[in-house]
């Protein structure tokens, strides 16, 4: 059987649009939780504008 452990993140506020890969603080908590294995699989919006992500990877 399949076993996954489940993370919660909150991104950082986001910014202005860019161009350049990882150029938004959001996109780099993205990418580090990447890094560590973690597979974003929903995304939600919050009351205060901001956004969590629910993210997933095998146990």
């Amino acid at each position: 059987m399949t076993s996954w452990e489940y993370l919660i993140v909150e991104l950082p506020v986001f910014g202005e649009p860019s161009h350049t890969p990882g150029g938004s603080a959001a996109v780099q908590a993205l990418n580090h939780e990447g890094e560590r294995g973690w597979e974003a699989v929903a995304v939600t919006p919050r009351a205060d504008g901001r956004i969590a992500v629910l993210f997933k990877r095998l146990r």
